[in-house]
């Protein structure tokens, strides 16, 4: 199974030298969870003290600091095509989470600077997250609410509990009115 190392070896090499993320193809996570359990398996049956214990015990640590290290790099990457808002191509599912994660913070700090140019005082608030419950007075279609996810649609009479601005606005307009909770 040298072969796996070789393999986490020249992805480690191919993202440090490529611009965009490299191809990790799901069947290699898979042998390398494997090899790393075989490897796990191979320790705890040795004696702590022999050479193949040493052996084994090197070589899982490198892996695993070559996986981190691949990781954390895909991260810059992330990260940095988050700042350019560009897409990417080739992420691993919980990436995919961790850029939209990103992209909506990026978003909400934007926010936060647009309305601080208003008026300065916010920019120095802390700020909850606050909820409002809502009952609509007309029907109304699908929006993004300021925390970049999609609401509704919405009929006349359901009711909803969306941020406290989005509930504020929607209710200047006369589209839902603010419900009050005993």
């Amino acid at each position: 199974m040298e072969e796996v190392y070789e393999k986490l070896l020249e992805l480690w090499g191919r993202e440090r030298s490529e611009p965009g993320l490299q191809k990790i193809e799901e069947d290699f996570l898979d042998t390398l969870a494997t090899y790393m359990g075989k490897l796990r398996r191979q320790l705890r049956l040795s004696e702590k003290d022999s050479l193949n214990a040493s052996l084994k015990s090197a070589e899982l640590q490198m892996m695993g600091k070559l996986l981190e290290s691949v990781l954390r790099i895909r991260f810059r990457k992330i990260s940095e095509a988050a700042l350019r808002q560009e897409q990417l191509e080739n992420l691993l599912p919980f990436e995919k989470k961790t850029m939209e994660h990103i992209m909506r913070a990026l978003s909400f700090h934007e926010a936060k600077v647009r309305n601080g140019i208003h008026n300065p005082k916010t920019l120095y608030a802390e700020e909850d997250e606050k909820l409002e419950v809502v009952v609509f007075l007309r029907d109304f279609p699908k929006f993004v609410g300021e925390d970049l996810v999609s609401y509704g649609p919405f009929k006349e009479g359901d009711v909803a509990t969306i941020y406290h601005s989005n509930a504020v606005a929607l209710a200047q307009k006369k589209v839902v009115r603010l419900m009050k909770l005993v």
